[in-house]
């Protein structure tokens, strides 16, 4: 799913062609999905499973009728990539268990784009997702993420409610000659990628948008 619902879908080359095909969507959620293929095929009629949090996999009812009749399926995030940072491996697991071909179609995922355009080495990286709330175990962790950059570039996000709180956290806490790249709303018309030593950034209002941070040398 792209990122960003103000821009153009970017979709692999073929997405057109499997998406005409497979009747069988693993979702998280399904009502994206069914827009994007009404809008693709001219109509949603398709089997949804949708991604159950609680056991952090799909039910073994949708399993089942999958595998079990050997039917064409497609996995698909809510945005960006499935299966990296976002629900997927068991199910990717699961399907190279029964013999399936697997093939990724990658969407534009948010962590290798920023990657991409931090000026950051990609050569050895580490992905946290979120930070602690409670204040005493986000400062221990933001600490760690901060020594830990001296040897491989660190990437960490947000909700896009606390993105400017990280954000100032970041500033306030960080070796003044730490690269910090702030990667804001990607693949949108107000987002941006800007990467400086701490040391040089100045205040900075954020929007309520998915934003990643990374840090480096």
């Amino acid at each position: 799913m792209p990122l960003s619902r103000e821009t153009p879908y970017w979709l692999y080359p073929r997405w057109e062609e499997v998406i005409r095909e497979v009747e069988h969507f693993f979702v998280e959620r399904a009502a994206r999905v069914r827009a994007l293929l009404e809008r693709f095929r001219g109509s949603s009629r398709a089997a949804f499973y949708e991604y159950d949090p609680s056991v952090e996999d799909w039910s073994p009812e949708a399993y089942t009728i999958v595998f079990g009749r050997r039917e064409k399926a497609a996995l698909m995030s809510e945005s960006g990539l499935a299966g990296v940072a976002d629900p997927g491996a068991s199910l990717v697991r699961r399907a190279h268990a029964e013999g399936y071909e697997v093939i990724p179609l990658a969407g534009p995922s948010s962590i290798t784009l920023a990657l991409a355009a931090s000026g950051l080495s990609g050569q050895a990286f580490t992905f946290w997702g979120y930070p602690p709330i409670e204040k005493r175990e986000r400062r221990r962790f933001l600490q760690k993420v901060f020594t830990q950059a001296s040897d491989m570039t660190q990437i960490l996000m947000e909700t896009p409610a606390r993105s400017g709180t990280l954000f100032r956290e970041i500033i306030e806490m960080a070796p003044r000659t730490l690269y910090l790249c702030v990667a804001h709303h990607l693949t949108s018309t107000e987002g941006f990628v800007r990467t400086q030593p701490v040391g040089l950034w100045e205040p900075l209002e954020l929007p309520k948008a998915p934003t990643l941070f990374l840090l480096g040398r």
